[in-house]
């Protein structure tokens, strides 16, 4: 067996009309070698053989990271400065199957002081994790993401997705401690079953029309809910104005914020 690629290495697919960029995180050694990729920055991911991939260029992943570094800075401008003596922003737990995102996130919310406790855990794991973590930490907002895909064979059936049924059953596991006011939760990731996880509970969900999430998309959600007092619904047409794909790529129900003042 000849291996053309290696974990980490960042590709683009042949036939991709959009050349995403993927990072391969594991090498699947059977009759036929099989790569599983996962996005660079956005939160999907897929399996797939060597003639159906090629290395990403070096200027292919500068214009990324340039794009990155760009929406980042837009989203910390956009974050409305307030005096953190004067108020408590909701405590957030991000639970995250992508390491590199996760750090990703953390560092956003440290860098707008918004209290956030994140751990890695991959999302087939997530529901044997999630009771001791929610009954030890007691967060106001829940991040539960990672990485996610849609089969196109048929938006109905959970069988069609790659981690949708973890997603929905993580949500209704936290629903059976807090209910929809008292938690906050946002779920999901790249073109996961957005109806499905609604109706588990969750209060923010993606995606809508089975599209891609940027990394940090959640996070965007979690933080507008953050900063957002607990006595006014969250402003979702906000949110929307930094969601790379909008309303296609997240959804929800009328939630209530969960900053306080302090008196």
């Amino acid at each position: 067996m000849v291996i053309l690629f290696q974990v980490g290495d960042l590709v683009i697919l042949k036939n991709d009309k959009k050349p995403y960029i993927y990072r391969i995180d594991e090498i699947i050694k059977k009759d036929v070698i099989s790569y599983h990729l996962i996005g660079y920055s956005y939160r999907m991911n897929c399996y797939v053989t060597a003639d159906e991939i090629i290395k990403a260029t070096d200027k292919q992943i500068k214009s990324e990271d340039d794009k990155n570094d760009d929406y980042l800075k837009r989203i910390k401008k956009s974050t409305s400065e307030r005096n953190n003596r004067s108020v408590l922003f909701g405590r957030i737990l991000h639970l995250d199957g992508d390491l590199k995102f996760l750090e990703s996130c953390l560092n956003l919310y440290k860098d707008l002081k918004i209290p956030a406790e994140g751990l890695f855990i991959p999302e087939n794991k997530l529901t044997k994790q999630i009771e001791n973590l929610i009954m030890k930490l007691t967060p106001d907002i829940i991040v539960v993401t990672g990485h996610d895909s849609y089969n196109k064979q048929g938006i109905r059936d959970l069988n069609n997705y790659e981690n949708s049924r973890n997603f929905i059953e993580t949500v209704r596991i936290i629903r059976k401690h807090f209910n929809i006011d008292s938690v906050v939760v946002i779920a999901g990731a790249c073109a996961s079953h957005f109806e499905a996880i609604i109706a588990s509970g969750a209060n923010f969900a993606s995606s809508p029309d089975r599209i891609n999430t940027h990394t940090y998309d959640p996070a965007i959600v979690a933080i507008k809910v953050a900063t957002t007092g607990f006595n006014r619904i969250v402003d979702f047409n906000h949110i929307l104005k930094h969601i790379e794909n909008g309303r296609g790529a997240i959804g929800g129900v009328e939630t209530y914020g969960k900053m306080r003042l302090l008196l």
